[in-house]
């Protein structure tokens, strides 16, 4: 009969301890081996260093820049890049297109209102941290989601 109280005692300390156990979360490379074995072609998804995103966001050009290296400049529905970052997955900072004007530019250089200049997107593979905690680091899930690649001019 002694014993039982102990034993209860024991029990809930032991209760109040595990939860007081901070989950981790695995290491880059762990996260980064089990994305590329699950989706492949999240490969492109890593390797973006040659996009540069804006510091600032841009505004609609008042013409084409048909002398630039970048096709995002000489496009008719122009576009940038900037981050989107979301802590709860991997990768982190995914960089993602943004449209510069609401119409697209014709060839007159003037923005038309009878197009509208859209994101195109494109589903990505990315790993989504869990709240389960096993072996004291976080679990995470395969989960898609849709990205913007550039921009398009559509009919309004």
């Amino acid at each position: 009969m002694r014993l039982l109280p102990l034993l209860v005692l024991a029990l809930a300390w032991s209760l109040c301890l595990c939860n007081h156990i901070r989950c981790k979360d695995p290491s880059e490379e762990n996260l980064r081996t089990k994305l590329l074995r699950l989706a492949p072609d999240a490969k492109l998804l890593l390797n973006t260093q040659d996009i540069i995103p804006d510091q600032e966001r841009k505004k609609c050009p008042r013409n084409v820049n048909h002398t630039s290296e970048l096709i995002q400049d000489r496009s008719i529905s122009p576009w940038s890049y900037s981050i989107n970052e979301d802590l709860n997955r991997y990768p982190q900072r995914i960089i993602e297109a943004y449209c510069l004007c609401k119409g697209c530019i014709s060839t007159h250089n003037k923005q038309q209102n009878s197009v509208v200049s859209e994101p195109f997107y494109k589903k990505v593979h990315i790993l989504m941290r869990s709240s389960k905690c096993k072996k004291g680091r976080f679990v995470y899930k395969l989960r898609e989601i849709k990205i913007a690649q550039f921009c398009i001019c559509r009919f309004n």
